[in-house]
């Protein structure tokens, strides 16, 4: 199934330009809020940047994962 926002458009890992899936979102903040991870490892760990580790551990995007 293809998820889509209230626009219509994908959004979330069935986004065209999503590198991260859905369960790795959840591991990372899993691992923020459980563990106290710092967004420098995350990001070493999950292979991407510490603003977009950022950004999903405070849900300004991805919040439907």
């Amino acid at each position: 199934m293809i998820a889509r926002g209230i626009t219509g458009h994908r959004i979330g890992e069935s986004h065209r330009k999503a590198k991260l899936t859905d369960s790795q979102v959840r591991e990372m903040r899993r691992q923020r809020e459980e563990l106290g991870r710092s967004y420098g490892w995350l990001a070493k760990r999950f292979d991407c940047g510490e603003s977009t580790v950022r950004d999903i551990v405070k849900y300004k995007t991805r919040y439907n994962a």
